[in-house]
């Protein structure tokens, strides 16, 4: 098992890509804290965790506030000894001409996008430091590499998570901390579901531009971060991973 002996943390594991990687994790062999702001989801996938025969914690937060950042990660360290893994998962979007964007929905998407990975990396990082070192995950999004109408909030909060990765792997590469990220594409998720509803299209307007000719799976999404966060990827830091069937290589719109 690639994880054995390790402690991760997912943030929006209520369901979609963070419920598919806690899971994963579990099968490799990690104890597992899990965390969302619904937290009969996460307690959910949490009993789904034990059921593996690994030990879980459920955790209700908004990972957008530092006090509920401090709150969370302080009890995973008490709780499971301590946090070898971070992948910061948790995100919203909202498809919104930029016309008729307002700051507020703007501002609450980069909060939950982007500031939230930052308050739990640099909490989280800061007791990687003082351990011998860590690997965090985060989650971006091709919207975060392509220019997709109806993303001004989201699509730049994914450049941010992108470029914080990046960051955060030069200055902690010198502790054993290695920071990298998935950009996934069009995944089976209730987020694609609400996004193909605020574009007033239907999946296929997505389909058409992947050209292997489907969705992807949240699955799929985890098998990557499995690969950043073991020693599979160890000369790996930094970098972007895209997952998206090929999408971005097509570059075909989305109208």
């Amino acid at each position: 098992m690639k994880l054995e002996g390790k402690v991760a943390l997912i943030t929006g594991a209520g369901r979609g890509m963070g419920k598919a990687t806690a899971l994963l994790f579990a099968r490799e062999g990690a104890d597992v804290a899990v965390s969302d702001i619904n937290f009969a989801e996460v307690e959910r996938t949490a009993s789904d965790i034990r059921l593996t025969g690994r030990k879980a914690v459920a955790i209700k937060a908004d990972v957008s506030e530092q006090a509920e950042v401090n709150t969370m990660i302080d009890r995973v360290i008490h709780e499971l000894g301590g946090i070898n893994i971070l992948v910061n998962n948790a995100g919203i979007g909202h498809g919104v001409m930029a016309v008729d964007m307002t700051i507020d929905l703007f501002d609450s998407i980069l909060k939950t996008n982007l500031r939230s990975g930052f308050l739990c990396s640099q909490k989280a990082g800061k007791w990687m430091i003082e351990n011998g070192g860590g690997r965090i995950c985060n989650i971006a999004s091709i919207g975060g590499i392509e220019g997709s109408p109806t993303c001004i909030g989201y699509g730049p909060s994914k450049a941010g998570v992108i470029n914080m990765t990046r960051v955060l792997a030069v200055e902690w590469a010198k502790y054993n901390i290695r920071v990298n990220c998935v950009a996934p594409g069009a995944i089976m998720t209730p987020m694609l579901e609400s996004s193909v509803k605020d574009r007033k299209g239907t999946l296929n307007d997505f389909i058409r531009r992947i050209p292997m000719g489907r969705v992807g799976l949240p699955e799929e999404v985890a098998k990557a971060v499995l690969f950043f966060v073991s020693d599979d990827s160890s000369f790996a830091t930094g970098a972007t991973l895209v997952v998206d069937g090929g999408s971005l290589a097509f570059g075909e719109p989305i109208v």
